[in-house]
């Protein structure tokens, strides 16, 4: 959200995340039913459509992660034609310990989208009520809609946010996790070898490389065992523009 070799702060963020909010709402958006939808299922929105947000999509369904990572996404290179062979995929699994729908054992992290503005004003301090405890957190929430588009249930999908931390980790720089920085054996090690005594160390996410070379086997797998298709996991006008076949010539 922010234009190249500019350093991306939470301030800076925030005010470009309240006029494209603004602008929004101005255009006529963000409203279903005759209702208007809070920020967090306005901000769901319009990432579905394409519009930067602060946002990053996942899926429960780690099938449906899989047929994303093993897409083929061409990969230049100096003494071969543009497109002519593929990247590799990363499939990403990221732990949440701080994950808490219930106040009971601290604070809420899971906000469920709200669209009727009685409820919203009432018990969550207006359409920015949501957004604004969720980015008061010193961990990331979850975003979960409670109007999902026919792309986001086929998905299976949800997103994660949080304010940008102050000192970005790499490799998740937009989210406030702790990434300890470990001796790559020991990181083999903990995820190959034999599970010893006690709580086994806290790993924040695992990566998952899906090598080009096998990523047209992969599809074929997750189309005839799991149904993994882009007709199944785009079914809108979208999805048919980017996936359908109609560009092709009888």
């Amino acid at each position: 959200m922010s234009g190249e070799g500019t350093e991306v702060t939470e301030s800076a963020l925030r005010e470009r995340e309240d006029m494209i909010l603004e602008k929004a709402r101005a255009w006529g958006l963000g409203v279903e039913g005759g209702q208007l939808v809070d920020d967090l299922q306005l901000l769901a929105d319009l990432q579905h459509f394409g519009v930067p947000t602060r946002l990053i999509d996942l899926t429960s369904n780690p099938m449906t992660a899989l047929w994303f990572a093993s897409q083929t996404v061409p990969a230049p290179a100096p003494d071969e034609p543009r497109g002519s062979y593929s990247a590799s995929g990363v499939l990403l699994a990221i732990n949440m310990p701080w994950y808490n729908e219930a106040p009971a054992d601290g604070p809420v992290t899971v906000f469920k989208t709200v669209g009727q503005p009685p409820v919203t004003f009432d018990d969550f301090g207006g359409l920015e009520g949501k957004r604004e405890r969720g980015l008061a957190l010193d961990t990331p929430f979850i975003v979960s809609s409670s109007m999902p588009n026919p792309r986001l249930r086929a998905q299976e999908g949800y997103f994660i946010a949080s304010a940008h931390p102050t000192q970005s980790t790499a490799p998740l720089t937009s989210l406030q996790m702790s990434v300890p920085q470990g001796d790559p054996d020991e990181v083999r090690n903990l995820l190959t070898g034999d599970r010893t005594a006690g709580l086994p160390r806290h790993m924040p996410f695992v990566a998952i490389f899906v090598k080009a070379a096998v990523k047209a086997k992969l599809l074929t797998y997750l189309r005839m065992t799991y149904s993994r298709t882009a007709k199944i996991l785009f079914p809108d006008y979208t999805g048919f523009t980017d996936f359908g076949e109609w560009k092709q010539r009888p």
